[in-house]
């Protein structure tokens, strides 16, 4: 008999974004798993829940310099989340490297890694450090989600039939092959992937995470209104979900709403992500609008 897995409800918790309830039970004094690396794993997953409510305080001032590299990785992912400065942001990149070239690569550190240098957009950086580790489903969960934002849309559907062949019931196998399939134009792909996770929202907590995701699917298949309420539920559960006030800004574009409406919400996502990526983008593309326009003016 294998031994037993002792973060196996602990890691579906956090993949399905209920983010409080991963706080809560990786605190639970009564449940502290037995293996050092089960304990040091519980960690590391408390501290990315409180990193994904933006409570970066936590792990910067709770991790030190004494504690695991897999830690001291999450420290950095706060770290670069709560800069806004690009400079600031390659600092705590040279610091990674500085921290990965220092330490033995397991596929805890690889996948906090490769977060990090996704939203850098270092993107093959992110692939690099991530390929040794084709059967650790975060790892493969990054991949795929690289190689979308990539618009490697065949790649990435091969992590998806690779990962089928051994993780197939896997709520995060389920969450990849659902992302996958949101970038064909295929209506009955759209269903498809709608109905996953409506089913993990009937089966786990309906987190703003899961919202969004069924919001998405009613986005690509033009059905805004449906979208719209699904994502002002994601709120109720999270106020600033930095991905549910995005798709709100594209409901709001694509529903001809008042303009007010998309600033609002633009405005609330500065507050609550300022260092996004899609802000990021915005940034850049209103730069690139400022210059020609300064090219044409009389």
């Amino acid at each position: 008999m294998g031994d037993i897995d002792e973060l196996h409800a602990l890691r579906k918790t956090f993949y399905v974004g209920a983010y409080q309830q991963v706080i809560n039970d990786a605190t639970n004094p009564g449940a502290v798993p037995k293996s050092e690396a089960a304990r040091l794993e519980r960690r590391v997953y408390l501290y990315r829940a409180y990193i994904a409510q933006s409570r970066f305080n936590m792990p910067m001032n709770e991790i030190t310099p004494a504690d695991s590299a897999e830690l001291r990785a999450v420290r950095l992912l706060a770290l670069w989340l709560s800069q806004t400065s690009q400079s600031n942001r390659d600092a705590v990149v040279s610091d990674l490297a500085a921290l990965i070239a220092g330490s033995q690569l397991t596929p805890l550190l690889a996948v906090i890694a490769a977060s990090i240098y996704y939203n850098h957009a270092l993107y093959e950086d992110a692939l690099k450090i991530l390929h040794p580790f084709s059967k650790n489903l975060e790892a493969v969960a990054l991949t795929t989600q690289t190689l979308l934002k990539m618009n490697r849309v065949d790649l990435a559907k091969k992590e998806v039939a690779a990962v089928k062949t051994w993780a197939d019931d896997a709520t995060l196998a389920q969450m990849i092959e659902a992302w996958a399939n949101l970038f064909p134009a295929a209506e009955d792909k759209f269903h498809e992937a709608f109905y996953t996770f409506d089913e993990l929202a009937s089966s786990n907590t309906a987190t703003a995470k899961l919202l969004t995701s069924k919001a998405v699917c009613k986005i690509h298949s033009a059905k805004f209104d449906e979208a719209e309420e699904l994502l002002t539920n994601a709120l109720n559960w999270d106020n600033n979900n930095a991905e549910a006030l995005i798709n709100l800004i594209i409901c709001a574009n694509a529903t001809g709403k008042p303009s007010e409406v998309a600033s609002r919400y633009l405005n609330q996502l500065k507050d609550a992500a300022p260092s996004h990526i899609y802000l990021q983008e915005l940034q850049l593309k209103e730069d690139m609008f400022d210059r020609a326009v300064q090219r044409f003016s009389v």
